[in-house]
C-alpha cells in the first residue's frame, strides 16, 4: 500500500498542470454544497487534507473569510503547481500519518480524496485529534458513478491496441468503501466523529468532444493505459476514439454524477 501511495502521489504530481486546467473546473462546483453546509463563518483555522492544487481554496475562504487555511498532500507536484493560490501554507503530508499536534483546527475538509487513501478510517483517526472539541469535520466523494462519457469507447480501442491494463492499484481506489451514505456514516462513527448531516446530490456536467477527448487524454484512466503504447499506437487510438465521439449525442456527452456530502464534528 505504500508503494501504491507513492505511486498514485508521483502520477498526481505528474499530472498536475492538466488536472488544474481540465479536471478542477468540473470538480469544483461539486464542493459548493459542503461548503455552504458547514457552519465556518467564525472558523479560524482549517486543515484541507489532499489540498492538491488548492483550485477549491478560493470557495473555502468565502465560506470562512475570517480563517488562516493550511494544506496537506502527500503529491509533492500538486501543491507546487497551486504555489500562487496556496502562499506557502501547505506541507507534504500523508493522510494515514499526520505530523500535526492536537486541538489545533476547528475544521477540516477532505474533498475528493478520502477514496485515495488506502486505510480511509486510519485517515480519519488521524484528523480526529487535530480538531478543538466541537470541531467540524466536511467531506466530499463519489457516489453512484458511471465514468466519464466515451469510457466504453476508450476501454474498446485501448484493448485492440494491447495496451496495459491501468496501472492504478485497488489499494488506492476505495470508493466502494464509502459510495453510499450509511456506508460514510459508518466510517465517520468508526474514528469517533458524530454525523451532523448527510446527503447526496445529483450533477449533470455537458461535455465537448475536445474538452473530454483533452481530459481524457492528460490525466484520466485513458491517460494511465496510453502511456503503456508506442507513440504512433498513442496517435492512433486518440484518431478512432475522436472519431467515434464526434457521433455522440450531446445527452451521450454529459457527464450525470451522484456525490455525497457528510458535515461531522468531534465530540
Amino acid at each position: 500500500m505504500i508503494n501504491a501511495s507513492h505511486e498514485l502521489a508521483t502520477d498526481y504530481s505528474k499530472r498536475a498542470a492538466a488536472y488544474s486546467r481540465f479536471w478542477a473546473p468540473v470538480i469544483n462546483p461539486m464542493a459548493n454544497p459542503l461548503l455552504f453546509a458547514m457552519p465556518l463563518a467564525n472558523a479560524r483555522r482549517i486543515l484541507d487534507v489532499g489540498t492538491g492544487t488548492g483550485a477549491l481554496w478560493p470557495l473555502v475562504q468565502n465560506a470562512a473569510p475570517s480563517a488562516k487555511l493550511y494544506g496537506v498532500d502527500r503529491a509533492e507536484g500538486m501543491l507546487r503547481e497551486g504555489d500562487d493560490l496556496l502562499r506557502g501554507s501547505v506541507s507534504v503530508m500523508d493522510a494515514e500519518n499526520l505530523g500535526i499536534r492536537p486541538a489545533v483546527f476547528d475544521a477540516a475538509l477532505l474533498l475528493f480524496v478520502l477514496f485515495h487513501v488506502p486505510d480511509p478510517l486510519r485517515a480519519l483517526r488521524e484528523i480526529h485529534p487535530t480538531l478543538r472539541t466541537g470541531g467540524w469535520l466536511g467531506l466530499v466523494v463519489w457516489g453512484e458513478d458511471p465514468g466519464l462519457p466515451g469510457s466504453t469507447l476508450w476501454a474498446e480501442e485501448l484493448d485492440r491496441l494491447g495496451a496495459a491494463a491501468d496501472p492504478r492499484d485497488s489499494s488506492v481506489m476505495r470508493q466502494s468503501w464509502m459510495d453510499t451514505p450509511d456506508k460514510l456514516d459508518d466510517l465517520l462513527k468508526s474514528a469517533g466523529f458524530v454525523s451532523d448531516q448527510l446527503w447526496t446530490q445529483r450533477f449533470v456536467h455537458d461535455w465537448t468532444v475536445e474538452n473530454l477527448l483533452a481530459t481524457q487524454t492528460e490525466c484520466g484512466l485513458p491517460s494511465r493505459r496510453l502511456s503503456s503504447l508506442s507513440a504512433e499506437s498513442r496517435d492512433a487510438c486518440v484518431n478512432r476514439v475522436r472519431s467515434r465521439m464526434e457521433s455522440l449525442t450531446a445527452s451521450e456527452l454529459e457527464y450525470r454524477v451522484e456525490i455525497i456530502y457528510a458535515v461531522a464534528h468531534r465530540p
